[in-house]
């Protein structure tokens, strides 16, 4: 797994950065932030029902915080939140890194360990999210935050966007404008 991260991490920043950006970033470095944050992120409890992906949008928004990178979040129900920044870029068309924050129910009898742990053993984080889809939000956080850090322009647009899986079209569309299809 680890090996994946710094994998997909690499082949993210090269989509999106008119430079590499592992010339301006410590990419070994910010592996090892991404280990920690997903084990952060998995130990936060956002299973649904009842979801509580707020838990999750606010530790998005204390590391954008840390960066100092705006964001917004909105709820679509109480508990019920979303997260979304932008990273300006050119004129092409914009990317977006998105990912669901809440979790199905784990049934604890097929677990060796506490499935909110972020067990990290063997290479391997384990635990509720750690496949779908807690991994893929922090490899979009590590890139967004790769390409935030390096400074080197971007010819487009980076959206990082974490969301409850039903409610975000509607956050979107009474805070901002309306989306088609």
């Amino acid at each position: 797994m680890l090996k994946t991260i710094r994998c997909s991490l690499t082949i993210s920043i090269l989509l999106v950065a008119a430079q590499h950006v592992g010339a301006q970033v410590d990419l070994g470095a910010l592996q090892d932030e991404a280990v920690g944050w997903l084990q952060e992120y998995i130990r936060i409890n956002t299973i649904n029902p009842p979801g509580n992906e707020i838990r999750g949008a606010e530790f998005f928004a204390r590391l954008f915080e840390a960066e100092g990178i705006e964001y917004e979040i909105a709820e679509s129900a109480p508990g019920r939140g979303n997260i979304w920044a932008r990273l300006e870029g050119g004129d092409r068309p914009g990317i977006v890194l998105l990912h669901h924050i809440d979790v199905v129910p784990a049934d604890e009898r097929y677990w060796d360990n506490d499935p909110l742990s972020g067990e990290l053993r063997d290479g391997y984080i384990y635990g509720r999210g750690a496949l779908d889809t807690k991994t893929s939000g922090i490899l979009h956080l590590a890139t967004f935050l790769a390409l935030h850090r390096s400074g080197i322009p971007l010819n487009r647009d980076v959206v990082f966007m974490a969301k409850r899986i039903v409610g975000l079209r509607r956050s979107i569309t009474e805070k901002h404008v309306p989306i088609n299809g």
